[in-house]
């Protein structure tokens, strides 16, 4: 079976702001970036180059119309880049959804759909060998502002046999 990802905005702007953007692409073999991320990710000007060149990899799929909001995720009222990835999902079951933002991950697991987030993206890079260490990366999206449960995180990086030591 193939590794095939549907992304949100947010893992692509982490990965890209921690130099790491290209680990979405080396672990699956298809991603799927839904019409409605495409444009919020290409809203950042200045790094708008840097997301298009990334956007025109053999393995990225550009979404270039709208995807039919699916009922049972409408009602959660989610932004238009996580409704999107969430209903591509839903429809298309082999896929697995990426994706950070909490009411879409609750959203997803009331309806049974794979997902993993930025945090796990990084894990699953250090037990397939595309990193060395898994810990430094994520105190880089620590130190860049992003907010995460210290015990939680741990709990994830003994996953993976490490840990950050908590200030």
């Amino acid at each position: 079976m193939s590794d095939q990802w549907v992304c949100n905005a947010s893992p692509l702007i982490l990965l890209k702001h921690i130099a790491h953007l290209r680990l979405l692409t080396d672990l699956c073999d298809i991603l799927v970036v839904p019409k409605g991320v495409v444009n919020e990710i290409l809203q950042y000007k200045e790094e708008s180059s840097i997301f298009e060149a990334f956007l025109a990899s053999p393995k990225v799929t550009r979404v270039q119309s709208n995807i039919t909001i699916e009922p049972g995720i409408a009602g959660w009222d989610l932004g238009k880049g996580e409704s999107e990835v969430l209903s591509w999902a839903l429809t298309h079951p082999e896929y697995e959804a990426i994706l950070d933002d909490l009411s879409a991950r609750k959203c997803a697991r009331s309806l049974g759909i794979p997902l993993r987030g930025t945090v796990g993206i990084i894990l699953l890079a250090k037990k397939r060998g595309y990193i060395s260490k898994a810990a430094p990366l994520i105190e880089s999206l620590i130190d860049a502002g992003l907010r995460f449960d210290m015990k939680w995180i741990n709990e994830a990086l003994e996953l993976v046999g490490e840990s950050l030591k908590l200030d």
